[in-house]
């Protein structure tokens, strides 16, 4: 194996993956190790875990087990009930607004988002709004 570009690959991954936790502290620094995190699928999830669905990077803040609740999917109205966005404090940390749910995923102040007309956003205050219901709380940055 030694000298296998794949191998060493897999193992950087690996080691990647064991420092994540400790490294990635803050939402914006999982939103750049993102790659690093598998994509969700059907299982029982625990609070803190974190995967990737539909273009944006989610954290399990209430356990639940699919095989007894099956309609927890990306994109079904009880997946907000039990996962978060991440949302990042950079324009390279930006992803796609998600509509806030409630205190756990609301907007905060200095975060970033790409809103439905692809314009970059960043929240100035904190807001469970979007730049259309409440254009006050948001300046476009590009």
């Amino acid at each position: 194996m030694s000298g296998d570009p794949m191998a060493a690959l897999a193992s950087a991954i690996y080691l990647a993956r064991l420092q994540l936790e400790t490294l990635a502290d803050t939402d914006d620094k999982r939103l750049r190790a993102s790659g690093l995190y598998p994509e969700w699928a059907p299982g029982d999830h625990r609070q803190g875990e974190r995967y990737n669905a539909r273009d944006q990077t989610w954290e399990c803040f209430s356990d639940y087990d699919n095989a007894v609740y099956p309609d927890i999917r990306p994109g079904e109205a009880a997946w907000y009930t039990f996962n978060r966005p991440l949302h990042g404090t950079s324009p390279e940390t930006a992803r796609p607004f998600v509509p806030v749910q409630g205190a756990h995923d609301l907007y905060r102040a200095g975060e970033y988002m790409i809103w439905t007309d692809g314009g970059m956003y960043r929240c100035l205050r904190d807001t469970n709004f979007s730049p259309e219901d409440s254009p006050a709380d948001w300046e476009i940055t590009e």
